[in-house]
């Protein structure tokens, strides 16, 4: 009694419909969602290395025009301390190839030459002569290097400007005195400003000592600005040929930290969403894509569950009549070539041997 009301009350819990289907999707959906995370990530790393590369590319582009710059001003001290003129070490002598090197180039506003004692000779701008033996690019000149090199604040132009000096040196290569340049840096700061990367990547130049020569916003001071609480400048070790990514005003940029020849570093920086917003488009369509595939596999895994599961049903209930006493259903899966079908044509049988033994048993009465 208890196993007939059983059969009649149908099957309960974890059916043989969902229990196909849960084992289809999992077989189904396992392999895709591995394979799927597998190529977002790899997709990551290359977007990773597009961002770095494009960086890069842009900082060694700048970074060779402010080389050429600053070697083209080299090469316009080292010309012009070999001439004749120059090794005189008299002013009468110096005076008209600094007054030609201030005409004809328009950044340099002042061109000078100092003795060995510190004391000025020649300027380009006809004033009185002055003590440069305390200034930082004389004082690295006479001490044995090749280039001298300060960073100030113009007086006129109330803006960073530089002052490059070589060594102005006898046949004998003896030091007779130093010829330097003082420089605006309008035309080097043109070069940072024009730099763009996409609509939010822009360049930052710093002298070798972390104070502010260009900025590609335009946020140059009236002094020399330290640059070092810089997100990039404070973390120095993890910029050594990388890119890094940092919070500034509640936005993620990515930057890049290069150094030039002339021991200066080059800033280029870009928001975080722009840069990446080519691998996040693609994120998102792998996302949609991975839904529809998931959607048609669990759409398929259903239908084909489902032609699984409904001929098991028809024979469970064929096999209740039986159980019943109702022994002429037809059963129409007993044509199928699987194993459905050879369950269909064993409950046949089965019927069959009822049927014939309820016959028997009738005769003996």
């Amino acid at each position: 009694m208890e196993a007939t009301n059983a059969l009649e009350s149908g099957p309960k819990g974890f059916t043989i419909l969902y229990r196909i289907l849960t084992a289809m999707m999992l077989i189904a959906v396992i392999p895709i969602g591995g394979l799927w995370f597998i190529s977002i990530h790899k997709a990551k790393q290359d977007w990773t290395e597009n961002v770095f590369q494009a960086l890069v590319q842009d900082t060694s582009a700048l970074a060779n025009r402010v080389d050429e710059w600053t070697e083209f001003n080299l090469r316009l001290l080292e010309q012009n301390s070999k001439s004749p003129a120059m090794l005189s070490m008299t002013a009468e002598g110096q005076n008209p190839i600094l007054k030609s090197i201030q005409d004809t180039y328009d950044w340099v506003y002042l061109a000078f030459t100092v003795q060995p004692d510190g004391e000025n000779i020649g300027r380009s701008d006809g004033k009185e002569t002055k003590f440069y033996g305390d200034r930082d690019y004389f004082k690295q000149v006479m001490g044995g290097k090749t280039i001298g090199k300060q960073l100030l604040m113009g007086k006129t132009s109330g803006k960073p400007a530089l002052i490059l000096a070589k060594p102005i040196l006898s046949e004998r290569q003896k030091i007779q005195g130093v010829l330097a340049i003082a420089m605006t840096l309008e035309d080097l700061s043109k070069a940072v400003t024009e730099t763009r990367i996409g609509k939010t990547g822009y360049a930052i130049l710093l002298d070798e000592n972390n104070r502010l020569l260009a900025h590609g916003l335009g946020r140059v001071k009236n002094q020399l600005q330290d640059m070092s609480y810089h997100p990039v400048m404070q973390y120095r070790e993890k910029l050594a040929g990388s890119n890094f990514v940092f919070t500034e005003r509640g936005k993620k940029i990515v930057a890049y930290k290069f150094k030039t020849r002339m021991g200066w570093k080059l800033i280029v920086q870009q928001d975080y969403d722009e840069a990446y917003s080519s691998a996040v488009k693609s994120k998102n369509q792998s996302l949609i894509l991975l839904a529809a595939t998931l959607v048609s596999v669990v759409l398929m895994a259903y239908l084909l569950a489902n032609h699984l599961a409904t001929p098991i049903r028809r024979l469970t209930k064929i096999a209740d009549d039986i159980s019943k006493g109702n022994l002429s259903a037809d059963i129409g899966e007993r044509d199928r070539g699987d194993e459905i079908g050879a369950l269909a044509r064993a409950i046949e049988r089965m019927g069959v041997s009822l049927q014939m033994a309820f016959d028997r048993l009738r005769k003996k009465k």
